[in-house]
């Protein structure tokens, strides 16, 4: 375990040496004194931090570095967007470390582009964020804020950050969670069980009650009342008298709308909780294992296949696309002969896109067999009418036929009977080509590529 005080008293030790060479003139008393309670400082934080706790005093807990994200700077209009400027973020369900120090609890940013944004982290000061202990942060023993601008973005895994639409519910969990918050930055390697947790979090919206989990010791359930408002709730256990082998966890979402539920628990293995009690007015119901007594929860009927498959209807507008030669020293970055090329496609945006329930797509077809084109999203706000130049994000060598298709894409149209659907159907906008087909002629396309987010994509 690396003691997140060393560096201190090193630090101090090191003043004291420094100040005897410079001759400051201190009798050896006062000398051997202040080595003593130096001595004993270091010794008392050793005691503090043995067995493998984090109990650390809030007034000596210094605070690194922040938390990067490696996306850059968030913009408004793009993404997941940027925390609204009044009441942007708040920090629910607060949750003890089962061995002391510093609790746990979830951030909740509300997002300009529409989205509720769940940050995991440790509390210190008002602030969550991550320690700097077990390989994270080079073992500096400090405390790393989060910020609430820290969202996911493609490119994400540097926290445990996961982001809904008005609407849904999401449930997460993780089995073998790393006692300093980090989410799966770098290579994991085996740990002690002292060194891991077992955490289970989510948000149900206002009208969750509870949940009932069960005890890493197998001593059965527990019910615990979730924030009030929000849903939020955070479950932080041991891992248990057997350390299980390092495994994801796993994200699980649904939605409500009037007093009907959609979702369940995850019965994976590694998903604590059992139960999540509701109440609709004078309706007290349950989704999950049922106890006995309880109403199970309204659900509403499954929606049509057809709101998980791509559009079939096209407005056939025009798409203009063309071949962009890149540099060699990009071809080779990317493994790729020479020449080498991205797709520049433009179409006229007939929707806009104010939120992140919906966006552009293009989805890449060809008749080449390597290196071929590969479909991307914008995810950006978009006006109606708008001129839209969008390059594609992967390289590709072929130019003989290509085919990229527009399509517009709206998630919150699948919820079935969710008061978050609105806007348009998705549809197909159009096609444009690399090269010419001969009539009739079909590609296959490959579906963007979309860089796993932390909330369950749903196209």
């Amino acid at each position: 375990m690396t003691d997140p005080y060393s560096f201190l008293g090193e630090s101090l030790t090191a003043a004291a040496r420094r100040r005897r060479h410079n001759g400051d003139g201190a009798p050896r008393s006062v000398r051997a004194w202040l080595a003593r309670r130096l001595n004993a400082a270091v010794i008392a934080v050793a005691l503090v931090l043995g067995g493998g706790a984090i109990a650390v005093a809030a007034t000596g807990l210094l605070n690194g570095s922040p938390v990067k994200d490696p996306a850059g700077t968030p913009t408004p209009t793009s993404g997941s967007g940027v925390p609204v400027a009044a009441g942007g973020s708040q920090l629910a369900a607060i949750t003890a470390d089962p061995e002391g120090g510093l609790p746990w609890a979830i951030q909740l940013v509300h997002t300009t582009r529409g989205e509720l944004c769940v940050q995991i982290g440790r509390v210190h000061d008002g602030q969550i964020g991550q320690l700097g202990i077990d390989g994270a942060f080079h073992d500096d023993g400090r405390f790393h804020p989060l910020s609430p601008d820290v969202l996911p973005e493609y490119g994400g895994g540097y926290a445990d950050i996961s982001c809904v639409l008005p609407g849904e519910t999401l449930m997460g969990s993780q089995p073998t969670q790393d006692r300093n918050a980090e989410w799966m930055v770098g290579p994991r390697k085996a740990k002690p069980a002292r060194d891991l947790r077992a955490i289970s979090f989510g948000v149900l919206g206002p009208h969750a009650v509870s949940v009932s989990y069960r005890t890493s010791t197998g001593a059965g359930t527990r019910t615990v009342p979730v924030s009030r408002g929000t849903g939020a709730y955070m479950i932080v256990q041991p891992i248990g008298p057997v350390v299980p082998p390092i495994v994801l966890g796993g994200f699980s979402g649904g939605f409500i709308s009037g007093d009907e539920v959609s979702g369940e628990p995850g019965p994976e293995r590694f998903d604590m909780v059992r139960t999540v009690t509701f109440r609709f007015g004078a309706l007290v119901c349950s989704i999950g294992s049922i106890p006995p007594g309880a109403k199970r929860c309204p659900t509403p009927p499954p929606p049509p296949q057809s709101a998980f498959g791509p559009p079939t209807r096209s407005l056939h507008l025009p798409v203009r696309v063309k071949a962009v030669a890149q540099s060699q020293a990009k071809c080779r970055a990317a493994f790729l002969l020479i020449p080498c090329y991205r797709a520049e496609v433009e179409f006229k945006a007939p929707y806009a896109i104010t939120s992140a329930g919906s966006e552009y797509e293009v989805e890449a077809g060809s008749t080449c067999k390597n290196a071929r084109p590969s479909g991307w999203s914008l995810n950006e706000d978009v006006a109606r009418g708008q001129t839209v130049r969008t390059v594609s994000s992967g390289l590709f060598n072929c130019t003989s036929i290509d085919e990229f298709q527009v399509r517009y894409m709206n998630a919150s149209r699948r919820f079935a009977g969710s008061s978050t659907g609105h806007g348009h159907e998705s549809v197909i906008i159009g096609a444009g080509f690399i090269g010419k087909p001969a009539r009739g002629e079909s590609l296959p396309l490959v579906h963007p590529v979309h860089v796993v987010r932390a909330r369950p994509r749903r196209h």
